[in-house]
């Protein structure tokens, strides 16, 4: 069963193969044009370089991780200072001279409420099909109305029982009811090195705009 400790041992025991040193491309580019200061929500994280791409853009960025040593290392590794302030769900860290903060925590715990879009690079994939539906309604809870998302799901037939979890494209249909376009995919088996020499016989890497209903 995937539990918080489970994630919190990943982090401490330094296995965090889902982690990129490097923003993702898809991010770069794909992500609207959305207003400057434009409120982005950033689900599980962790100490993705891709909240710094998001400030750099104009955007003010708030991360929700779980892993204290990954916020540390965040902070620590892009040589930030910032404050720190206990609130009743967690602790809540800001950058002293960014619009960046990071809530850490348990997503189901985070009240952030009205911002401006979404940017799910490995939150979707780390929810077993139990905390889906969960998360979705966590996530869509903190948006506004007309919020745009940005997701990366992945598609495979490994184990089912451990994450990254593989959610189809019927998934993503069925858990998001806003007008959704998958914008691209991959099948990363035959593109990547990292994945020929693989137990997978397909490992699909899709990019989705999640769009307010009358757009």
């Amino acid at each position: 069963m995937i539990t918080n400790e489970f994630w919190l041992d990943r982090w401490n025991t330094g296995r965090i193969g889902f982690h990129e040193n490097e923003v993702n491309q898809s991010l770069i580019q794909y992500w609207p044009n959305l207003p400057l200061g434009s409120r982005v929500l950033v689900p599980l994280c962790g100490k993705s370089n891709d909240l710094i791409w998001l400030v750099e853009q104009g955007y003010d960025v708030t991360g929700v991780e779980l892993s204290s040593l990954a916020v540390v290392e965040f902070f620590g590794d892009n040589d930030l200072a910032y404050t720190t302030e206990q609130t009743a769900y967690g602790k809540l860290h800001s950058a002293n001279e960014m619009t960046l903060r990071v809530f850490e925590g348990d997503i189901f715990d985070f009240d952030g409420k009205v911002f401006d879009a979404c940017y799910d690079r490995a939150a979707m994939v780390a929810m077993p099909s139990t905390l889906r539906q969960s998360y979705v309604e966590k996530v869509s809870a903190c948006l506004r109305e007309d919020a745009h998302i940005l997701m990366i799901s992945l598609h495979h037939d490994g184990n089912i029982d451990t994450p990254p979890f593989s959610v189809s494209d019927d998934d993503v249909a069925s858990l998001w009811q806003r007008n959704i376009h998958k914008i691209a995919s991959e099948d990363l088996v035959q593109t990547n090195s990292r994945y020929k020499e693989s137990e997978y016989a397909y490992f699909e890497e899709s990019v989705w705009r999640v769009l307010p209903d009358e757009l």
